[in-house]
């Protein structure tokens, strides 16, 4: 009797568990939960004149952000541009890069050849070196 017992509730659990959808669980912004509620409002009361939900959130989110000064998203990490990161060496194309590429392109031949070495992972760690 315990092992089914033990069996529903897990399968309860499980059910209970995937149910709940992600959406659910997330943090909601202030215009998010703002515009949410009128927008229950107004299928509750018939006024949404043929609006889908994503066209009322575009002009809402607006609306809320321009009376209530701000974003209308919640916060996020702010992620570093492309363009704002430094790198660690110059990589800048100098006038003999591609002399030099060639010249270890004809070492990688012999160098090949020698040491047996084959395919892409092997070539990258000799121009490496060479370069």
């Amino acid at each position: 009797m315990k092992p089914q017992l033990f069996f529903i509730a897990a399968s309860f659990a499980t059910v209970l568990l995937l149910s709940t959808s992600p959406s659910a669980l997330a943090a909601k912004s202030p215009a998010m939960q703002a515009c949410s509620a009128q927008w229950a409002d107004m299928k509750k009361a018939g006024k949404t004149e043929g609006q889908t939900w994503p066209q009322f959130w575009s002009q809402c989110s607006k609306d809320y952000a321009a009376k209530n000064g701000g974003s209308a998203e919640p916060e996020q990490p702010t992620k570093t541009s492309k363009k704002a990161r430094t790198a660690a060496v110059d990589e800048s194309d100098s006038t003999g890069s591609g002399q030099q590429k060639k010249d270890c392109d004809a070492k990688w031949g012999a160098y090949k050849t020698k040491t047996g070495s084959h395919g892409w992972h092997d070539y990258f760690q000799f121009m490496a070196k060479c370069m």
